[in-house]
């Protein structure tokens, strides 16, 4: 009731009657038979009824019920006064032809201005679009002297339900499954939804199986939520033989996960084309591989799942004496320290190495590296209570080598204790100022390897100054060597040297904190703090006490999301247009890797060469069709093509052509041509997939608010929309997918 007065009234009916009233709400009427009295009494012609009755009764002769709903204690009754010797003139519409449109017109030129009134009766429930012309019509001139009646082809025009109904005088009438109603919009309500405020939209929660954690609006972490996830799809692709399908128990976090959450850190930040990825969160997991092993492991993003398809290279098996949780601290930390340290910075024994941030994950694992070799180690923390547990943690650890991350008084201490020289490796985290100082603490021919991503990712300056003394820089980026080929040799080395660590104990588990699979705000918020001493964990799933077991079913409660199976195809009708490139290039991000993309005039410009060459370097096999879906013919022999690449998994229709203009003005030529591509080709593709898509998943027909509202200027654009929402209505009553989207 958008812009509606409603008044509550506590004066006598005949009071509260003489005013501008459309609706009188009350109780219990059919009851209190003085109430009826009184408001029939002063009740309007036109004006309705609404009345909550708590059983059901006898409606008053005086009345007519236009509709009623039904609750679990209650009634409501939609009740107007009967209405007798209408003046109404019945037209039925032939939609096989438009030369109806002629006859409205006349009618309305004669009659528009008399008080009579035209019903426009309709039979062609399966495709007909008169409810979307009539919406448009009633904002035009005498367009409210117009009624509509949809009704099906069986219905019997001597039926006297027919005849009762149009003796109601209301505007809209549809026959459906036998109850009289009409069409109307309705916000959607689901059994689970969440409302995200920021982006004014409801988002439908399901409880998944395979879900991926992401945040709903970049640099919110109150919108971190978990999304259904395409795995099943990604996997099944198989992406060659080095992928392997795992289960996640327990999910680490790490800072560029806080940087990307925070958006701090910009997915183009990121190597390959990760930006391109709907997730990005996650890089190790603990969880069982696709025999019930338990397995460590790194991943290039997406390893704040349930499940995901991991890089064989980089899986490990976890020791019988740890845990999942114990084990899911090692992944990322000893692997970048190993990659930096030895494989990047050539660590030798005897040494001396500056380790930043010593209390973290990569800082604890790098001074275990360093120390077992035998190097001489300096190392920051940013509380004396991080210091105090490193000593406890260390005990080959020097007091008076830890230094303070939160200022630049480290650079005094390494220049204390090595006379002015510096040392030989710098395994650098942090930003700014700390950055610049700990490059002066680097000794001739030292290496410096930067494992932060701030300074790398703002392009700060570094200075061509640092390189005077013979020294090298390195960018440490874990993830760059999963864009390498399989046989890498620093790949290979990195995962060597995994192994060998956990095997001889070198590889050590790190202290924990652990938030449940709910906790996902708390978690990344307390990380973001720089508090945690070792690794903040999300717990996914309880560990079976079983070595190997094949993990039971599990699911989340994740917002529901929509993906494509790249072994289907999927036909576009006018998928060359704008609109059609971009829900193609949707369809792609969701999984789908052969299309089918009608257009009547075919490639025409450098925008669609542009996106074909994107999507066929990323091996999408699009075909392009000038076919048209208008005729059997046509509508079989687009469908027999996209049946070539692969079972047709979704058909959408965008087809659309304008001929606006007052219907006064308007042609039953403009309504053919406008009603062509939106009833005629769906129609088709609707009547010719039915045996050959047996796999179809998706039929969509792309309509218009302005058949369900209305628009003036617009009665051929609005019928032609309707005729489609009654195609897909009618698949939908038949069992076979359909929707129509505005």
């Amino acid at each position: 009731m958008d812009e509606k007065k409603v008044n509550v009234l506590k004066q006598s009916i005949d009071v509260a009657l003489t005013g501008n009233v459309n609706v009188v709400i009350v109780s219990n009427l059919t009851y209190d038979k003085q109430l009826q009295t009184d408001i029939l009494t002063h009740l309007k012609a036109g004006c309705f009824i609404i009345s909550e009755e708590a059983q059901s009764r006898e409606i008053p002769r005086s009345l007519e019920l236009v509709a009623q709903f039904a609750f679990e204690t209650k009634f409501l009754l939609l009740l107007r006064r009967a209405i007798s010797n209408v003046d109404l003139t019945v037209m039925k519409l032939d939609e096989n032809n438009f030369s109806w449109v002629e006859q409205v017109k006349d009618w309305l030129m004669k009659h528009g201005k008399s008080g009579r009134k035209l019903l426009l009766l309709s039979q062609a429930k399966r495709s007909s679009g008169i409810i979307g012309f009539f919406r448009c019509l009633r904002l035009e001139e005498n367009g409210s002297s117009v009624r509509v009646m949809l009704v099906s082809e069986e219905v019997s025009l001597t039926d006297t339900s027919l005849k009762d109904q149009m003796q109601k005088g209301l505007a809209v009438n549809v026959l459906h499954k036998g109850i009289w109603g009409s069409y109307r919009h309705l916000k959607l309500t689901e059994t689970e939804t969440r409302e995200d405020t920021k982006e004014s939209e409801i988002t439908t929660l399901t409880h998944s199986q395979h879900a991926y954690v992401n945040t709903l609006v970049r640099g919110d972490l109150s919108s971190l939520q978990w999304i259904q996830s395409q795995i099943f799809n990604t996997f099944s692709r198989g992406n060659g033989i080095d992928k392997e399908l795992c289960t996640v128990y327990y999910a680490p976090l790490n800072f560029r996960d806080i940087m990307l959450a925070t958006g701090k850190l910009p997915p183009d930040a990121l190597p390959g084309n990760l930006a391109d990825q709907d997730c990005v969160l996650g890089l190790e997991f603990a969880g069982r591989d696709s025999v019930g092993r338990r397995v460590i492991g790194i991943v290039e993003a997406c390893g704040m799942a349930t499940s995901i398809a991991a890089d064989k290279g980089f899986l490990w098996d976890v020791p019988n004496e740890w845990s999942l949780e114990e084990a899911s601290t090692v992944p990322i930390v000893y692997s970048t320290a190993y990659y930096a340290l030895i494989v990047r910075g050539k660590l030798r024994k005897g040494e001396s190495v500056l380790i930043h941030a010593g209390s973290g994950g990569v800082g604890m694992a790098a001074i275990a590296i360093s120390l077992n070799m035998g190097c001489k180690v300096f190392t920051t923390v940013g509380t004396q209570s991080k210091k105090s547990f490193l000593l406890r943690t260390f005990d080959k650890l020097d007091s008076s080598m830890i230094g303070n991350s939160r200022d630049t008084s480290f650079e005094w201490m390494v220049l204390d204790h090595t006379a002015g020289k510096g040392v030989d490796v710098v395994l650098n985290s942090l930003a700014g100022e700390q950055l610049q100082s700990s490059v002066r603490c680097l000794a001739d021919g030292g290496r410096f390897l930067e494992i932060g991503k701030v300074d790398l990712s703002n392009n700060s300056a570094l200075g061509m100054a640092f390189f005077l003394k013979n020294t090298t820089f390195h960018g440490i980026l874990l993830d760059a060597l999963f864009q390498v080929s399989l046989d890498n040799p620093e790949k290979a080395e990195v995962s060597r040297l995994m192994q060998e660590g956990i095997r001889s104990g070198e590889v050590r588990p790190l202290p924990v904190t652990v938030f449940q699979n709910t906790q996902l705000e708390e978690a990344f918020r307390y990380m973001a703090t720089g508090k945690h001493i070792g690794k903040v964990v999300l717990k996914i799933r309880q560990e079976e006490p079983e070595k190997i077991v094949e993990p039971r079913q599990e699911f989340v409660s994740a917002i529901s999301k929509t993906y494509m199976d790249p072994g289907k195809s999927y036909i576009i009708v006018g998928g060359l247009g704008g609109f059609g490139l971009e829900l193609a290039d949707w369809l792609v991000t969701r999984g789908a890797t052969k299309l089918v993309l009608t257009s009547r005039s075919g490639v025409t410009n450098g925008f669609q060469e542009l996106s074909l060459r994107r999507w066929r370097a990323r091996s999408i096999e699009v075909l392009i069709s000038t076919t048209e879906c208008t005729s059997q013919s046509g509508a079989k022999k687009i469908i027999a093509s996209a049946n070539q690449l692969g079972p047709v998994g979704g058909i959408y229709n965008l087809a659309g052509v304008l001929r606006d203009g007052l219907f006064n003005e308007l042609s039953k030529e403009s309504f053919e041509e406008v009603s062509a591509a939106k009833v005629r080709g769906s129609y088709w593709l609707d009547m010719c997939s039915r045996a050959a898509c047996p796999q179809l998943d998706h039929f969509v027909g792309f309509s218009s608010v302005s058949c369900g509202r209305g628009n003036a200027g617009q009665t051929n654009y609005g019928y032609a929309n309707s005729g489609l929402e009654r195609i897909c209505e009618n698949r939908h009553d038949e069992g076979f997918p359909a929707e129509s989207k505005i």
